[in-house]
């Protein structure tokens, strides 16, 4: 009893303690502006700083950079596309033209080191056509297979240096211009069949053919490199290696013409129409047909 007096004595007679205030000990209070003033509008900012929330937004400082501060109303554009996207394929290829060049080397090197001089000696190339038969001839059409190869590859790196495309990826392309150049080489020999059925020049056209067939390997052989330096060289060289290539492809398509020329020189005043209409059916027109096509696609 005695103690619930005490305890009541305490509370009525001792003055009453001092509430708590509703300050935080951990808030920084120092560091806010008075009310009513006003930020300097020269003046650096750190974005640790606390300002007021009441602060008006146009009056407070931008810490972010001038270019960051600029919005667009448009799209934002996020670029998906890989930057090797196709190197890889680049390099594939390439690999495999070394590849199938290394084993046409490797396998039938004699034969092409032979074809090679024939282009020079017209007996060496009278000797291998009269001989040619079974694996000799299974080399000259792996040869020509391999020249429309080399050749669609290089068609493909010409069209894009010209930002000529087809709307497909590299394999695709490539495998549509092999195609193209396998249709124009198929197309001339059909027409030197018919004009070989047509006029009695059936051996003369025959071993022009071969001639023709001798030089396609030599010109997809020198390809490989061409091809390859054109894929990996410098922007600045890309177009001197394009038409430096072209340029000894001319070259040597007008000596194979020289060639034809000496293999059909009995016929050149004998006949004359006949050779005539030879040089405009199956070289002239069809180099003007893609010459045409292709100025109509660059321009």
């Amino acid at each position: 009893m005695r103690y619930l007096i005490l305890l009541l004595s305490l509370l009525f007679i001792s003055p009453a303690l001092s509430a708590q205030d509703r300050s935080n000990p951990f808030e920084i209070t120092s560091r806010l502006p008075k009310e009513g003033s006003q930020l300097a509008p020269g003046k650096q900012y750190s974005p640790f700083d606390i300002r007021p929330t009441g602060t008006n937004a146009a009056q407070q400082p931008s810490f972010a950079p001038a270019a960051a501060a600029k919005t667009t109303s448009g799209p934002i554009i996020i670029q998906s596309t890989d930057p090797d996207e196709g190197k890889a394929s680049l390099l594939a290829i390439n690999l495999i033209l070394l590849l199938l060049s290394a084993c046409l080397w490797v396998l039938y090197g004699d034969l092409i080191r032979q074809c090679l001089r024939a282009t020079v000696n017209s007996g060496l190339m009278n000797q291998i056509y009269s001989r040619r038969s079974g694996g000799e001839l299974t080399a000259l059409w792996l040869g020509y297979l391999f020249f429309n190869v080399a050749m669609g590859f290089y068609v493909y790196l010409l069209a894009i240096h010209h930002d000529i495309s087809l709307g497909e990826n590299i394999w695709w392309s490539w495998l549509i211009y092999t195609l193209f150049v396998s249709g124009l080489t198929g197309l001339k020999h059909w027409l030197l069949w018919v004009y070989a059925r047509l006029f009695p020049v059936r051996k003369e056209v025959s071993f022009y053919a071969f001639v023709l067939m001798v030089f396609s390997i030599l010109i997809g052989l020198f390809l490989v490199p061409i091809c390859l330096l054109v894929s990996y060289a410098e922007p600045q060289y890309q177009a001197s290696f394009l038409y430096g290539g072209l340029i000894v492809i001319v070259l040597l398509y007008v000596f194979h013409l020289i060639r034809g020329g000496v293999i059909a020189k009995r016929y050149l005043f004998s006949r004359p129409i006949h050779i005539m209409l030879y040089l405009c059916a199956i070289e002239i027109a069809p180099l003007l047909l893609i010459y045409r096509y292709l100025n109509d696609s660059i321009t």
